[in-house]
């Protein structure tokens, strides 16, 4: 039987559709079928930042940066303890991929540059239409280029024959190709995937939820269809976990206000609660029973719940209610938060000690009284003076790392994104890129939009090296 395609690609976020236009500008004939009614994957419904180095952007704002530092950064961060080739590749190509995608016609203004990892080099590049413009940026040049697309297509299984993938099966029928494309997505829209692959984001899973879901698909079906077929699966419990109130209404947010403290269950503070979100969930899920609570007072909430400047040019565009007066008033009466005339109180409301709650407040507001800073952990206000706890009523507020950001569980590649089997050997015809990959993330999110730049640089360099192995297949009888 004739191949009906020279590539297939599954999924239509960034890697996929980068993949795609690869591909077809490679010379192949491209299919890219999509379970959901639209096309862009969780890549639309993200803030667009996209985490690059020695970019034309950066150089515009008179930023000096290198592929040798991103490299030696990422390293460092998780302590080797990630696959140097695939973080040396994502280093050397992750300035040109920012500009590829500006040929594509996505705008990254110098000014929405943004502190997205831990550094103080400016690598998060602000899409100016956020997710939803790189995902049409990048669909609209493959519909130029003649890629074929599919909706409401879930893909079933992979067809293999003669031990390499042919095909796959999807709505009762098959489509052939001597290359296919896994760039499904991540799991973080389903419980049991959580369960077996990502527990830490499990743990709390009354409060657990993905910040992609609105993609619906996001269910773990590249980990499913690899495994079918021999698949090595890696990366066990990595992702990306980011602070969140424990409030009904759930909001998408980056960071805690740095106008709070956070104490963990023992009424001690852990961290610089204005850290990135690149440390600051992991540093809460190390906390006993993996919970903190934020403890703040009533002037505080008024001068500053209401005004999100302290989060510009930080906060990647994203607007958050959590710690507006009307939201926290509300929680208060729910019994979800907390409000009292003294910290012993509001502390002891909390279930926390009240003594030690007492100890860690004074230790802050004698730093931040005496000269401004926060002597313990280097807390940064970005521009803004750091309040003292003083004037009641106090607050205490329950958080937990619990919005999934992204999950990091997922295939094993060779450095030609090529999937691997569980004996370390290429599954011939088989490839994949962005979420559904699981050992280019570490246990440390290198930073904000390692997530979407990663997904193209690898979706790019899958669909260049699939197209190469398509055209070069024999065509079975």
């Amino acid at each position: 039987m004739a191949f009906d395609y020279d590539v297939i690609v599954i999924g239509s976020g960034a890697a996929g559709m980068s993949a795609a236009i690869e591909a077809r500008l490679a010379g192949a004939s491209v299919m890219v079928l999509e379970a959901d009614d639209h096309l862009g994957g969780a890549t639309r419904n993200s803030t667009g930042v996209v985490y690059a180095c020695n970019s034309s952007t950066q150089k515009e704002k008179g930023i000096e940066d290198s592929a040798d530092a991103v490299y030696d950064y990422i390293m460092t961060l998780n302590q080797h303890a990630v696959r140097p080739d695939l973080i040396r590749y994502y280093a050397d190509q992750s300035g040109g991929m920012l500009d590829w995608l500006k040929e594509k016609g996505v705008e990254f203004p110098a000014n929405m540059l943004v502190h997205s990892d831990v550094t103080d080099v400016q690598r998060g590049h602000t899409s100016s239409t956020f997710g939803l413009g790189i995902a049409d940026a990048l669909i609209n040049r493959a519909g130029a280029l003649g890629v074929e697309t599919a909706l409401g297509t879930r893909v079933e299984s992979l067809i293999v024959e003669d031990g390499r993938v042919t095909g796959i099966r999807a709505l009762g029928m098959e489509l052939r190709a001597p290359s296919v494309v896994i760039a499904s997505g991540g799991f973080g829209n389903s419980p049991e995937m959580l369960a077996k692959w990502y527990p830490t984001a499990a743990f709390h899973s009354d409060r657990t939820w993905a910040v992609h879901r609105d993609a619906p698909f996001i269910l773990g079906d590249g980990i499913t269809l690899g495994q079918a077929v021999g698949a090595e699966i890696t990366g066990y419990d990595t992702g990306l976990l980011n602070p969140s109130p424990c409030f009904d209404s759930r909001y998408v947010e980056a960071f805690l206000p740095p106008w709070l403290i956070a104490v963990n269950k023992h009424g001690k503070r852990f961290m610089a609660e204005w850290n990135s979100y690149a440390v600051a969930g992991y540093l809460m899920n190390e906390q006993p029973d993996q919970v903190c609570w934020a403890i703040f007072d009533h002037q505080a909430m008024l001068d500053n719940g209401d005004d999100l400047s302290y989060a510009d040019p930080y906060n990647s565009g994203l607007a958050t209610s959590s710690w507006e007066e009307i939201t926290i008033t509300r929680e208060v009466e729910k019994g979800v938060a907390f409000r009292a005339d003294s910290i012993a109180e509001v502390a002891q409301l909390a279930g926390l000690d009240p003594q030690a709650v007492e100890e860690t407040v004074r230790r802050y507001n004698a730093s931040v009284e005496i000269d401004g800073t926060d002597r313990d952990f280097h807390k940064d206000g970005n521009g803004h003076a750091l309040p003292a706890i003083k004037n009641g009523p106090f607050y205490a507020v329950e958080v937990r790392a619990a919005i999934i950001g992204f999950t990091a569980a997922g295939l094993d590649i060779s450095a030609d994104c090529e999937v691997r089997d569980t004996r370390g050997r290429v599954i011939e015809g088989l490839y994949a890129a962005g979420e559904v990959v699981g050992c280019f993330h570490g246990k440390r999110y290198a930073g904000g939009g390692t997530s979407i730049g990663s997904s193209v640089v690898f979706g790019r360099h899958a669909g260049t090296v699939a197209a190469r192995h398509a055209l070069t297949a024999p065509v079975p009888a």
